[in-house]
């Protein structure tokens, strides 16, 4: 994992040319701060205040198993007004394309401590795949950090995954239907939405009693979408 001790570059991390600013790395334990709303550690951090509207990319490196993967770390959202200082997207990018939707984000009021969050994400070859933070300013007095970052070469803890999501040909405004098969564990009731290529989510089901059950995916597609699994649980 990346804990942000050493340069973020030493984890293969790296900052994208194609934003507005660049993530600044920061460690209170050899430039202590006095601000009360910046935590206190190494981590990754956007200081928001007055940028309205802007990007920060932070890049890690490529995936290429053909495995599932557990994508873990934590995040801290402050703000010296009470607004939220911005959101904090993660996208999972394949080939070098395009970032499409964030399989997760977060742009709730700021609560200053320490979250964490479990992402699955399977990957398939020979396509290669790369996690993006990126955060998106709102011009509010406020700081928004990510550390201990990690990419586990197995399931998650509690975010289960799609086992395997057979490939259906679709023509032109039909339907596909797609036999999902999860695993893992979570409270009742939550929904599951299974992301493909370029597509709106889709809304699978709602998990049973701490076990997913297998579902039936059904989406009208305009054409066959390359293969991206990943479970958005809400």
């Amino acid at each position: 994992g990346c804990s942000f001790d050493e340069p973020f570059t030493s984890c293969g991390y790296s900052q994208s040319d194609n934003d507005d600013l660049n993530w600044d790395q920061v460690n209170t334990f050899i430039k202590p701060t006095t601000d009360p709303w910046m935590p206190t550690g190494s981590f990754m951090l956007v200081n928001t205040t007055e940028r309205i509207g802007q990007k920060a990319h932070l890049l890690l490196p490529h995936l290429k198993e053909n495995d599932t993967h557990c994508i873990d770390f934590n995040f801290y959202v402050s703000s010296k007004s009470g607004s939220s200082p911005g959101i904090l997207n993660v996208y999972v990018k394949v080939n070098n394309g395009e970032l499409g939707s964030p399989v997760w984000n977060i742009s709730e009021a700021p609560i200053g401590i320490w979250n964490r969050v479990e992402l699955a994400v399977s990957t398939f070859w020979p396509n290669f795949y790369q996690v993006v933070f990126e955060v998106i300013t709102s011009g509010h007095q406020g700081y928004l950090a990510i550390d201990d970052v990690k990419v586990l070469g197995h399931p998650c803890t509690s975010t289960p995954h799609f086992l395997r999501l057979q490939s259906v040909e679709v023509n032109a405004g039909q339907f596909a239907t797609f036999h999902c098969t999860a695993n893992g564990r979570t409270v009742q009731g939550n929904r599951l939405w299974l992301q493909i290529g370029k597509q709106n989510d889709i809304y699978v089901g709602r998990s049973g009693a701490g076990l997913y059950d297998a579902g039936v995916c059904q989406s009208e597609m305009v054409s066959t979408p390359a293969v991206r699994a990943w479970l958005r649980v809400t």
